[in-house]
């Protein structure tokens, strides 16, 4: 029996690029890793299919254009997936940001 953890771990990046962990808005890291991978937000949305006002949404950090949590934390797992970021942290980078913004808006 293949222990999947093992075989497919979870890595900062994608597997064989082993980096510093990303510095700066969730936005912002994943803009800047899409064009260090010189993609386009075409290219980005036809291999993931988010649809580009949502993956522009992100890059901006305008999560409240997205209709609900789920919704954006998953389209935010898919756009790091296609830059070779790793999910996880972006997972709890969106579910941060959320809560950071809806702590300003209570506030």
């Amino acid at each position: 029996m293949i222990n999947a953890v093992a075989e497919h771990p979870v890595l900062p990046f994608a597997q064989g690029e082993w980096r510093v962990e990303p510095r700066g808005s969730l936005g912002h890291v994943l803009a800047q890793a899409r064009l260090e991978r010189e993609m386009t937000i075409e290219e980005v949305a036809a291999q993931t299919r988010v649809p580009i006002r949502y993956l522009h949404a992100i890059e901006d950090e305008r999560f409240d254009i997205i209709p609900g949590r789920i919704y954006a934390k998953g389209f935010v797992k898919a756009f790091a997936r296609s830059v070779g970021l790793c999910e996880r942290w972006a997972g709890e980078a969106i579910t941060a940001a959320m809560s950071e913004k809806r702590a300003l808006v209570a506030a």
